[in-house]
Order: C-alpha cells, then sequence, then structure tokens
C-alpha cells in the first residue's frame, strides 16, 4: 500500500518540472517574438522561427519570475529623475539585465537566423519573366508566349 502513494509523488515531482519549464505567459513569448521580429528588420515564417526558438531557450535557463524582473529593469533604466532612479540604482536590476543578457546571447548561438539566398533559377531576376509578364498584360499576342521578341 505504501508503494502506490510513493509512484504518484514521483510521477507529480516529474510532471511539474515539465511545467516550470514552459512557466513563461502566452503574451510575454508574443511580445518577446514580436520585438525580435522587429529588431531583424523581416517578418518570415523562418524568422519567426527563429525568434521562437530564441524565447524558448530563454525559458529553459531563467524562471519567468527573473526573465519580468529583467525585462522590467531594461525598459525604465533609462527612465529620466527620480522614479528611473529607483531602476538605475538597482543591483538586483542589474544582475538580472546581465543574467538575460547572457541567456540571450545562448539563445542567438543555439537559433541560427536563417540567411535567404535567391537561388540562380529565381524567375522574378530574370529578364525573360518581365517579358512573359508583358504577354500575359496584353501587349503580345499568344502566339509569341515564351519566345524572344
Amino acid at each position: 500500500m505504501q508503494m502506490i502513494k510513493v509512484v504518484p509523488c514521483v510521477l507529480l515531482l516529474g510532471f511539474s518540472s515539465m511545467v516550470t519549464a514552459n512557466d513563461y505567459p502566452t503574451r510575454d513569448r508574443v511580445e518577446y517574438v514580436m520585438n525580435c521580429l522587429q529588431d531583424m528588420g523581416r517578418n518570415s515564417m523562418d524568422d519567426l522561427q527563429t525568434c521562437s526558438c530564441r524565447i524558448d531557450s530563454i525559458a529553459s535557463e531563467m524562471s519567468f519570475e527573473i526573465y519580468g524582473y529583467a525585462v522590467t529593469y531594461n525598459r525604465n533604466k533609462r527612465m529620466t529623475g527620480e522614479k528611473g532612479g529607483v531602476f538605475r540604482d538597482n543591483k538586483s536590476g542589474k544582475r538580472f539585465s546581465k543574467d538575460l543578457k547572457a541567456a540571450e546571447d545562448t539563445a542567438k548561438g543555439q537559433c541560427i537566423k536563417v540567411v535567404h539566398i535567391v537561388a540562380p533559377t529565381d524567375l522574378t531576376r530574370d529578364k525573360r519573366y518581365d517579358e512573359i509578364n508583358e504577354i500575359k498584360e496584353g501587349s503580345g499576342s499568344k502566339e509569341d508566349y515564351g519566345h524572344r521578341r
């Protein structure tokens, strides 16, 4: 009878570690990904994958609580006046910010940015493509389709 009680506890401990590895709220994950996409300057599916990978990597390295403190510190450390002093003079905030920077650097190494390569067979760069478009738009006859003039 004692053995039956121990097994569920062990299973729950295993599941609790899985839950804490993904404890970032969806809103904060989306906010990170949107900012990452903006920093990359493009909005392709490849970039979305890269940014999603990065927040997953950060989430595996630090708790959401520490992440939240670091993001708040980074957002407000440039605030002027007395209100900004609370953040600028915060030693814990500086440490959390450094931890976040280290986690981001690790994530950048793990989640490689996809570089788009234009293949030489890309028809949009071929002058013949322009000729075909002109024919399709009505400036040429159907018999000329695909032939040089």
